[in-house]
C-alpha cells in the first residue's frame, strides 16, 4: 500500500512539473516573509520593552536619533544603493564579477569622501549649537545630531551592501541582517540591564543602536564577498567596468534626490514634531508609526524580490512584463496590508494598556496613519518601477511636490492641532504621493520606450 502511494506521488510530481516550479518560485518569497516576520516581532518587542522601561519620552528620543541617522545616511549615500541594485542585478546575471567589485569600491569611496567634506563644513555650526544659550531640549537635540552624524556613513554602507546583496540573489541574508541586527542589539541591552538590576538609560540604547550600525555593514560585506567569489575575478570583464560604473551624473543626482527625499518623507514626522510637541508625545506617535510601518515593510520585502526583476525587464525593454509585475505587487501588498492594519486598529486599546498609561492616544494615530498607508499598499511598487526603468526624475518630481505639501501643511496645521493634526497631514501627503507615482508609472510604461 505504501509502495503504491509512493509510486503515485512520484508519478504526480513527474507528470505535473508546474507544481514543482511554483513551489520553487514562491519559496524565496516565503523565506523572506519569515525573515521579515521575525524582524517585525523584534521591532515590536523593542517598542514594547523600551517604552515600558524608559517611558514614552525615552522612546521618543530613541526614535529621533534613529530617524535623523537614517536621513543623514541617505544624504551620504548619493543615490548609489539604488543604482547599485540596478547595475549589479544585470552584471551578476552576466557573470561580470569585476564590474560589481569596481562599482562597490567607487561607491564606498564617494560615501566616505562626502562624509569627511560634510563633517568639515558642519562641524563648526554643530559646536556652536551645543555651546549656545538654547533651551534644554534644543541642546539635547544638538547632541543627538552629532551622534547621528558620526554613525551616518555606516548606515550608507549598510544600504549599499544590502541593495547589492539583494541584486545578487542574497535577498534573504540582506533583509535578515539589515532588519534584525539593531532590534536584537537593543533587546540584548535591555535584557542585560534587567538581569543585572541596572536602570536602562536612553544613552545606553543610543550607543547600542550606533554599534549595531557599525557591525551590520561589515556582516553584509562579508556575505556579499561570498556571493561574488563564485564569479570571474578578471579577464575581459574589466573592459566593461567603466561603462557600468556610476558615472552618469544626471541619473545619480535624480536617484540621490529620490533617496534623500524618500527617507525625509518617511521620517518627516520626526523632523517636524520636535518643533510643536514634547518627547513624550513623539514617543506615542512613534509607536503608532512603527506599528503601521510594520505592515508596510511588506513593500520593502516586495522591493527586494521585484526590484531586480524590474531592472532586468527594463534592460530588455519589456514594458508589458513590468506592467504585469506592477499589478502583481499591488494585489499582494493590498491583500496583506488591509486585514493586518484593521487588526492593529481593533487591538489598539489593549496595546496602549500594554505599553503603559502614557500611550492612551495610540488608536487615533493608528486610524489616521492607516488611511494614507492603505493607498501606499494599493499602488504597489510604482516608485521602484520608475527607478529601475530609468525614469527616476519622474519619481523625484512626486517626492518634491509631496514634501512641499507636507511641510506647508505642517506649518499651517501644527501650531493649532499638534500631533494629531500633523498625523493627518503626513497621512494625506503619503496618499497623494503614491497616487501620483502610480499614474506616472503607468503613463511611462504605456507611452515611453524604456532605455536599455
Amino acid at each position: 500500500m505504501l509502495a503504491e502511494l509512493s509510486a503515485g506521488s512520484v508519478a504526480t510530481s513527474t507528470s505535473d512539473p508546474s507544481l514543482l516550479r511554483r513551489v520553487r518560485k514562491f519559496l524565496p518569497m516565503c523565506q523572506l516573509a519569515a525573515s521579515r516576520g521575525s524582524a517585525i516581532l523584534a521591532q515590536f518587542a523593542v517598542q514594547l520593552v523600551v517604552g515600558t522601561m524608559v517611558g514614552a519620552s525615552g522612546l521618543g528620543v530613541l526614535q529621533l536619533f534613529t530617524s535623523w541617522t537614517c536621513i543623514a545616511g541617505e544624504i551620504l549615500a548619493l543615490g548609489l544603493p539604488t543604482r547599485a541594485m540596478r547595475l549589479v542585478s544585470v552584471a551578476y546575471a552576466e557573470q561580470q564579477g569585476d564590474v560589481i567589485r569596481q562599482l562597490l569600491r567607487d561607491a564606498r569611496r564617494k560615501i566616505i569622501r562626502l562624509w569627511f567634506l560634510l563633517a568639515l563644513l558642519a562641524g563648526a555650526p554643530l559646536a556652536l549649537l551645543l555651546h549656545a544659550q538654547t533651551p534644554p531640549d534644543w541642546a539635547h537635540y544638538g547632541s543627538l545630531l552629532v551622534g547621528a552624524a558620526l554613525v551616518a556613513p555606516f548606515f550608507s554602507l549598510l544600504r549599499l551592501y544590502a541593495e547589492s546583496l539583494k541584486a545578487t540573489g542574497g535577498a534573504l541574508a540582506a533583509v535578515t541582517l539589515e532588519s534584525l541586527t539593531s532590534p536584537i542589539a537593543l533587546l540584548l541591552v535591555c535584557a542585560v540591564c534587567w538581569l543585572t538590576g541596572q536602570v536602562v538609560l536612553t544613552t545606553t540604547l543610543l550607543i547600542a543602536f550606533g554599534l549595531s550600525l557599525v557591525v551590520t555593514p561589515l556582516a553584509l560585506h562579508s556575505r556579499l564577498r561570498q556571493q561574488l567569489a563564485l564569479l570571474p575575478a578578471e579577464g575581459a570583464l574589466q573592459g566593461k567596468a567603466k561603462t557600468l560604473s556610476p558615472t552618469v551624473r544626471g541619473e545619480l543626482l535624480s536617484l540621490w534626490g529620490i533617496g534623500v527625499l524618500s527617507i525625509c518623507f518617511l521620517q518627516l514626522p520626526f523632523i517636524v514634531l520636535p518643533i510643536y510637541v514634547d518627547a513624550a508625545q513623539i514617543g506615542v506617535f512613534a509607536v503608532a508609526h512603527k506599528l503601521i510601518n510594520v505592515v508596510t515593510t511588506l513593500l520593502l520585502l516586495l522591493a527586494a524580490i521585484f526590484g531586480p526583476a524590474f531592472a532586468r525587464q527594463a534592460a530588455q525593454c519589456d514594458a508589458a512584463g513590468m506592467l504585469e509585475l506592477l499589478r502583481r505587487t499591488q494585489l499582494i501588498s493590498t491583500a496583506v496590508f488591509l486585514p493586518v492594519s484593521l487588526t492593529l486598529i481593533a487591538l489598539a486599546n489593549p496595546l496602549a494598556q500594554l505599553f503603559g498609561e502614557d500611550f492612551g492616544d495610540l488608536q487615533i494615530y493608528l486610524v489616521i496613519l492607516t488611511a494614507g498607508q492603505l493607498i501606499n499598499a494599493a499602488t504597489g511598487l510604482a516608485g521602484v518601477m520608475l527607478n529601475m526603468a530609468g525614469a527616476a526624475s519622474k519619481e523625484l518630481s512626486t517626492l518634491v511636490i509631496a514634501m512641499i505639501l507636507a511641510l506647508g501643511g505642517s506649518m499651517w496645521i501644527g501650531p493649532e492641532f499638534g500631533a494629531i493634526g500633523l498625523a493627518c497631514v503626513f497621512s494625506g501627503s503619503i496618499a497623494l504621493k503614491n497616487i501620483a507615482s502610480y499614474a506616472l508609472a503607468r503613463h511611462h510604461l504605456l507611452t515611453t520606450r524604456i532605455p536599455s
